[in-house]
């Protein structure tokens, strides 16, 4: 997952970062972003072909802050904006995986490769 954001944490201090994990009660952002530890921010998903003043901003806390990013928690439980992009971003990744093997599948027609000789 790749979703860019925008981190405010105090006022006029805006934050590039990515969504990298995402889930119903958080999400890891990876970027360069200075805050601390139960620091409450906001996290706005910049989503394509919408303007910026559209865009979603969901409340959060800062959970870790690790190297290269911050793991936070949602301020509400499964936020309507985040729910949305969970749904969107499942149904893509199901359609994508169904119609492909899967990864170390070995395929029917293959199976008189493998029969031993003896």
């Amino acid at each position: 997952m790749d979703i860019p954001v925008r981190i405010t944490g105090h006022p006029f201090i805006v934050r590039p970062g990515r969504i990298s994990n995402l889930s119903v009660s958080g999400a890891y952002i990876r970027g360069d972003v200075d805050v601390r530890p139960l620091s409450r921010i906001l996290v706005t998903i910049e989503l394509p072909h919408r303007p910026k003043s559209d865009a979603p901003i969901v409340a959060a806390f800062v959970a870790r802050k690790l190297k290269d990013g911050i793991g936070i928690e949602w301020c509400e439980f499964k936020p309507a904006a985040i729910n949305r992009l969970l749904q969107s971003s499942t149904a893509r990744h199901y359609r994508h995986r169904r119609a492909s093997t899967a990864p170390g599948a070995i395929s029917r027609l293959s199976a008189p490769l493998l029969k031993h000789r003896g």
